[in-house]
């Protein structure tokens, strides 16, 4: 059995709650010098942004670092 870290709630700079510095290259880096294998991008009601995590993560050269799309979802009035 193999053991995966990671890291299943992000949010980049995109996402309304997210500090400016969490750009996709920003996220790919501290996550892979963190050791994190696997990440994902929850943005509140979109997934979006996770294609430009995806496209930073190849851009370098992390092929095994994963980036999934997910999703943060509002029900009602600050309540997700």
């Amino acid at each position: 059995m193999r053991t995966f870290l990671a890291d299943l709630h992000i949010h980049p700079a995109l996402s309304r709650c997210a500090e400016d510095e969490l750009t996709p290259p920003a996220i790919v880096r501290a996550s892979v010098e963190a050791g994190l294998d696997l990440i994902a991008i929850c943005d509140h009601n979109s997934a979006g942004n996770a294609a430009a995590v995806q496209q930073a993560a190849a851009e370098a050269g992390e092929e095994a670092f994963g980036v999934l799309a997910g999703m943060e979802i509002t029900t009602a009035e600050e309540v997700h």
